[in-house]
């Protein structure tokens, strides 16, 4: 093997070069230029920093709430219905009561008479379609309760007498049959069966004077203004009553004056007189000695 030659020759000699077709020398990668330093120093190109994870926690939103924020709530959009924009629908007028109805309920206290108005209220109704089915059903019902009540009533104080001494009225003289009467409405010629001592009386029992009973009403003496007391409208009685009884010709019959007088509650309501009586005073009497 030879020796290299001393020299190597110049590349730009054309004896020289690469083989042909061979590539030609690589074109070297550009270098940056030096970064200028502010100062005009000129300064060696530097790699830009990496940037360092942050040594602080994240930032966290409360809870319930997006990382990026509120988002503020949509505003409503009316919508147009159609194509044709919007319609505004008239609203129909409130239908009137009927007065049969409400004249119904107000009457129902007289019972038949709501139950009727209740009833004639039902047909208008139906022919005028008002809103007041309810009511007049209500006139009804409230109508049937007092009717019953009102039976019911009637039918006790029939049985206990209440009603027969509110309707009835004196009856001077004899009676046919037996009967009881309030105290109150003793007329002249009645004869008493029994009269209880030292009791106020509120009823009284006649029978005929053929039987036997105890006094008879011989006269009634109206009195007036304030209620004078009891002894003192004793004592008036008293002599009121032996005046009349003295004047009275008996025949062969026993009797001593009586009197019934009213109480200070009867006073005021009403009953201010004086009931002049003749009392058998060895029993009871059978004889009329006042209708003869």
């Amino acid at each position: 093997m030879g020796q290299p030659p001393a020299s190597w020759p110049s590349p730009d000699q054309p004896s020289f070069g690469p083989p042909a077709g061979a590539p030609g020398p690589a074109t070297p990668a550009p270098v940056p230029s030096a970064w200028q330093d502010p100062s005009g120093r000129s300064a060696q190109p530097t790699a830009p920093p990496v940037p360092q994870l942050p040594t602080q926690q994240p930032f966290a939103p409360p809870s319930g709430q997006s990382m990026y924020g509120a988002r503020p709530a949509p505003v409503p959009q009316q919508q147009a219905q159609g194509g044709y924009g919007a319609f505004t629908f008239p609203v129909a007028p409130k239908q009137k009561l009927e007065p049969l109805a409400v004249a119904g309920v107000a009457t129902s206290p007289l019972g038949p008479v709501g139950i009727a108005l209740g009833l004639l209220a039902r047909n208008r109704i139906k022919q005028t379609r008002r809103r007041s089915m309810a009511l007049a059903w209500t006139g009804v019902a409230l109508g049937a309760l007092f009717t019953v009540g009102w039976a019911l009533a009637t039918s006790v104080l029939s049985m206990n007498g209440t009603i027969d001494r509110a309707l009835e009225s004196p009856q001077p003289g004899d009676v046919s049959q037996p009967r009881t009467v309030a105290a109150a409405n003793l007329a002249v010629g009645n004869c008493i069966q029994t009269l209880p001592p030292a009791q106020q009386v509120g009823e009284v029992s006649l029978v005929p004077c053929a039987d036997d009973h105890i006094a008879q009403v011989v006269s009634l003496h109206a009195r007036s203004g304030d209620f004078p007391g009891a002894d003192s409208l004793a004592a008036d009685a008293t002599a009121t009553c032996t005046v009349v009884i003295e004047q009275l010709d008996a025949g062969d019959a026993s009797f001593v004056p009586w009197y019934l007088v009213p109480s200070e509650t009867g006073w005021d309501q009403g009953n201010t007189q004086v009931v002049c009586l003749l009392r058998g005073d060895a029993g009871p009497l059978n004889v009329d000695l006042i209708n003869t």
